[in-house]
């Protein structure tokens, strides 16, 4: 376990050394306030005939299928090309194949700091939407609210694990960082889209999955269809993190 944490906090100080995901985390927070800006402003110019105060009550969940679609798969795909085949590029994933850890443990430590990442970028848009929720009026008697939001953000972050394991499966059958991110993205797109054009087949791509909250808040699916999906889900995710750590226990560098 020692390994594990240190391989861990070494594949966490990569991700952090890169200012882009610093950049890229300044916009998350930009594009936050100027949806609730813009909010205010078309609140102001039709003179109270929308209610403001009602987008922003609801803000948290408005703003959150964008990021949890599309923002954040994003900067997976990046960090996942950092860690992978930027490293098999320029050679630097030699040092760490020498270093005292097995490569389960590395190839675990590697997805568990994407992981990290993507949650700490879905943090920060909760506390950021929570807080303009509040401030637009929602007070103290949104406390259900508020709870109800932060369940749907954590439910959330088990699809973009899923995500996570499929951008590092990838990751594995390349060696070219730029061509790796335009594949993960390409392949991403299309099944996003194929789950649109076709919808009987948006149940069956982990895609179709990436709002998993709406499974479980609301109007609540039968048992066993609950039980299909997270089986369907738990599927992918195996079926990704399998291939995925094959291909790179007999990487040869």
């Amino acid at each position: 376990m020692t390994t594990f944490i240190a391989s861990l906090q070494n594949e966490l100080m990569k991700i952090f050394a890169r200012k882009k995901f610093f950049v890229l985390l300044i916009i998350e927070i930009l594009i936050c306030l100027l949806s609730g800006g813009v909010n205010y402003l078309i609140g102001k110019a039709s003179a109270g005939a929308v209610s403001t105060s009602l987008m922003l009550s609801n803000m948290p969940m408005i703003i959150l299928s964008f990021f949890i679609q599309i923002y954040i798969p994003l900067m997976i795909f990046m960090a996942s090309c950092d860690l992978f085949t930027s490293e098999v590029q320029d050679g630097t994933i030699r040092a760490s194949f020498m270093r005292p850890v097995s490569r389960f443990k590395l190839y675990a430590s590697k997805i568990a700091a994407i992981t990290i990442m993507a949650v700490i970028y879905l943090a920060v848009l909760f506390i950021l939407t929570t807080a303009m929720k509040l401030m637009g009026g929602a007070g103290i008697a949104s406390a259900t609210g508020v709870a109800e939001s932060f369940f749907a953000y954590f439910l959330d972050i088990f699809p973009l694990i899923v995500v996570v394991l499929f951008a590092a499966m990838l990751n594995q059958l390349l060696n070219s960082p730029s061509l790796s991110i335009v594949i993960c993205v390409i392949i991403y797109i299309g099944l996003y889209i194929l789950g649109i054009v076709v919808p009987q087949a948006s149940g069956l791509m982990f895609t179709g999955y990436s709002e998993w909250h709406n499974l479980w808040l609301g109007v609540t699916l039968p048992f066993m269809t609950m039980i299909s999906k997270i089986g369907l889900l738990l599927g992918y995710g195996l079926v990704f993190g399998c291939i995925g750590y094959y291909l790179f226990e007999r990487k040869e560098v």
